[in-house]
């Protein structure tokens, strides 16, 4: 898979978002984990975001099997978190989300 800079660039701040919201929003991923539609198919494009996992074992029909799949990471466990994360892999996962709230909640103020 031949990545752009724009989408490893996009893939770091991913990572770090992500690391952000399980240490400190908490109750948005949660809210995100009953909005999350799907399971997963184990195809490992979520193990490939800008590494390859160590972990991620592919074999020669290009399958791929996660080795520490039951022990694995938070951060791995909640992939995706939401639609920003799916956009990570070009939407090439089997999981969606149903209505999506806003990580921040920013009232309109009107002029009056």
């Amino acid at each position: 898979m031949l990545r752009t800079f724009g989408k490893m660039r996009e893939q770091a701040i991913g990572k770090v978002r992500r690391y952000f919201l399980l240490r400190f929003r908490k109750a948005y991923v949660a809210q995100q984990e009953k909005n999350r539609q799907g399971e997963c198919n184990q195809c490992g494009n979520c193990c490939e975001l800008l590494f390859k996992c160590p972990f991620l074992i592919k074999n020669d029909t290009g399958d791929t099997l996660c080795s520490i799949y039951e022990n694995r990471p938070k951060q791995c466990a909640a992939f995706p978190i939401d639609t920003r994360c799916l956009s990570e892999v070009d939407f090439d996962c089997t999981y969606t989300f149903g209505t999506e709230p806003s990580i921040l909640q920013i009232d309109n103020v009107q002029d009056r």
